[in-house]
């Protein structure tokens, strides 16, 4: 991927930080992140490298949020990695990961069909004969993305993110 302005929502966490990490290198990249302090971490990180990133602080689960990075920004390629992703919370939790994990996906994918956008989301191997809160949503999600015409991709037990067993 080159010469794009690349939107990343979970831009602050372990995929998305390696996401603009990567991406960064030969494109434009904007995180949208509710971590303010990893949203700044990373954007300083990676201005005094060279490399052109910005960010802005936000949730997905706030529709008119979404709607404005997108037309601040102008992506032409976005990644959604915007999620909670802990198993354990998720079953006492269960509100809090669908406003995230399903209402914030409908509002990136609204956002993007909009302007017609293509994205990739970023989803879990817990979703596979999912039963436990997290993945079923994560599984609604891809079903969301995947009936709006996007595709999705799963991570498993990533080396190195928070709560991986190696990190």
């Amino acid at each position: 991927m080159q010469d794009n302005r690349v939107l990343i929502t979970g831009g602050a966490g372990s995929i998305g930080s390696e996401l603009v990490r990567q991406l960064a290198v030969n494109n434009s990249v904007h995180i949208f992140d509710q971590n303010e302090t990893g949203v700044v971490d990373l954007v300083e990180e990676l201005r005094a490298a060279g490399l052109n990133v910005t960010g802005t602080i936000g949730d997905v689960r706030d529709g008119e949020s979404v709607r404005n990075v997108f037309m601040l920004t102008k992506p032409t390629f976005v990644f959604h990695a915007a999620a909670l992703k802990h198993v354990s919370p998720a079953e006492i939790l269960a509100d809090e990961y669908v406003k995230t994990n399903v209402l914030g996906t409908i509002s990136v994918v609204k956002a993007c069909t909009l302007l017609n956008v293509p994205m990739v989301n970023i989803s879990t191997d817990k979703v596979v004969q999912a039963e436990c809160i997290m993945g079923i949503t994560k599984k609604l999600a891809e079903k969301i993305v995947r009936n709006a015409g996007f595709i999705s991709v799963r991570f498993g037990n990533v080396l190195g993110s928070r709560g991986s067993l190696v990190s």
